[in-house]
């Protein structure tokens, strides 16, 4: 199970260019890749949780789980229920907390390399 990060003081962003429904990375606009993340710095077997056009019919949850490389993320497309499609360019991309966050948190199953976190891992005020 991956460990799940979030962070309190993440900063929506934007697509910097349109994704089809099976690519697995996605760039926001330029210079705020590490502003979507809040502080958080993604290491090996973890993810952050954003939407892309979120609060929309095209709403999409992924998982981001690499990067940024320059302003680039490795995602894994349609999770919490929700289905991968096309985003466009401009798309919103912000940092959500999901109910599937919440279900794995509360069945213990957040976890990192020394076993069972206890408490969520927040990043800011």
């Amino acid at each position: 199970m991956a460990l799940r990060l979030f962070s309190s003081i993440s900063v929506e962003t934007t697509l910097a260019s349109s994704i089809n429904s099976s690519v697995t990375s996605m760039t926001v606009a330029a210079g705020t890749a590490n502003s979507l993340l809040g502080g958080v710095t993604l290491v090996a077997n973890s993810q952050f949780t954003v939407a892309i056009d979120p609060d929309t019919i095209n709403e999409e949850i992924v998982f981001i789980t690499a990067g940024p490389s320059g302003d680039t993320f490795t995602i894994t497309r349609g999770q919490a229920g929700s289905s991968a499609v096309s985003h466009s360019t401009g798309a919103t991309v912000k940092h959500v907390l999901t109910s599937s966050d919440l279900n794995a948190f509360e069945a213990g199953s957040v976890s990192d390399a020394g076993g069972t976190v206890t408490s969520l891992l927040l990043m800011g005020g």
